[in-house]
């Protein structure tokens, strides 16, 4: 028999500072969702404080829908941006609680960007190992084994990954990638590697 999801919903309205600290703890194999009100976005910097992963999501308002998602490793930290009335899933997928460090910062104003500045895609990783990548300015996914994380990411972004200690470009984010696409990242990371002689 499954033991049902427990929910731990945060409403967040709006304060007099525009920065919110807290520490959340997840039960083992459970969920803990935020909300965010009166804010049209919010920034938010998850701190994994565990030596296991968990899986984030940012879940459309009134949907299941994952608008994107990634896995935050070990000891991990990474910023996604929460619009208003969406929700924020963290799942811990272990047998053991795991602690996040959460600090929000909120924008005092609507989100002025072209929708043909930014492009959604999914990076998917079919392979049985976890990819870390690093999106600079934007997060820090650890893809998860058989995983899609969607993304919004303005052209001319940079994704990066690590080698030896050292960065390299993955991809660079341009009209070759169309709205929607799956990019399959194991095989376009062993390309990259070939190619840079790695």
């Amino acid at each position: 028999m499954l033991r049902p999801l427990f929910f731990l919903l945060f409403v967040l309205p709006t304060l007099s500072y525009a920065q919110q600290k807290m520490t959340v703890q997840i039960p083992a194999n459970d969920v803990v969702v935020l909300t965010y009100a009166d804010h049209d976005y919010h920034d938010v910097t998850l701190k994994n404080k565990s030596l296991k992963g968990i899986e984030v999501n940012v879940l459309a308002a009134n949907a299941d829908e994952a608008l994107r998602g990634f896995g935050l490793g070990t000891k991990g930290k990474a910023t996604v941006m929460v619009e208003k009335e969406s929700r924020l899933m963290l799942r811990n997928p272990t047998n053991n609680p795991i602690k996040v460090k959460v600090k929000v910062d909120e924008g005092s104003a609507p989100v002025q960007r072209s929708s043909s500045d930014y492009v959604s895609f999914t990076l998917r990783n079919g392979s049985a190992k976890p990819i870390p990548l690093l999106i600079p300015s934007v997060m820090n996914p650890n893809l998860s084994p058989f995983s899609n994380s969607g993304v919004e990411l303005k052209m001319g972004q940079e994704i990066l990954f690590k080698e030896n200690g050292k960065r390299y470009v993955l991809l660079t984010v341009d009209n070759s990638i169309a709205a929607g696409e799956v990019i399959e990242v194991a095989s376009l990371l062993k390309a990259r590697k070939k190619e840079l002689g790695l």
